[in-house]
């Protein structure tokens, strides 16, 4: 697994993205993460930032995920925004069902709000504003979104080309 996260990282920098190491890890995994599936804990464990050139786009790390953060943008800013926007109890309970069974690991305001989370059962979805619980599966599970940053293969997914490569659809050398 550090080997696949290694080279993703790898790949995403070869793309401009910047990336910082971890941070000590010695104060547990916060309460946000505790029904994360295990790789992405232990993705969100390998770097303290992981963001585009312009820092329009970028992967949560396990610190964004502390309670503590006095980021300009909460890992939850999205479910926040929705539970704002709810207008009925309907709609509120929907909402809180929703972010139970997901974890948010990519957040982008470039063009708009936008996100990646991985659901309680390992697929990766895609949501954006102004409905954030309307997602849709882009990845089965989160290696695949990690072994696709890695091969960029020629039947592309245009969300995360989009949301990981500008959509310039260049690719990579290697």
């Amino acid at each position: 697994m550090t080997e696949l996260f290694r080279r993703a990282t790898a790949c995403l920098r070869e793309a401009g993205w910047t990336c910082e190491p971890p941070l000590s890890m010695e104060d547990g995994i916060p309460s946000a993460l505790h029904t994360a599936p295990e790789p992405v804990i232990r993705w969100v464990s390998s770097f303290s930032q992981l963001s585009n050139a312009d820092e329009t786009v970028w992967f949560l790390s396990r610190h964004d995920y502390s309670t503590g953060s006095e980021d300009a943008f909460a890992w939850n800013e999205f479910e926040q925004l929705s539970i704002q926007a709810a207008t009925t109890d309907d709609e509120l309970v929907a909402v809180s069902r929703f972010w139970k069974r997901h974890v948010p690991v990519l957040l982008s305001v470039r063009g708009g709000y936008e996100y990646l989370a991985v659901r309680d059962d390992g697929a990766v979805v895609h949501g954006t504003e102004p409905e954030f619980e309307e997602a849709v599966v882009v990845f089965s599970h989160f290696e695949d979104l990690l072994r696709y940053i890695i091969a960029r293969p020629a039947a592309r997914n245009d969300v995360v080309e989009r949301l990981l490569f500008d959509g310039s659809g260049t690719t990579l050398s290697r």
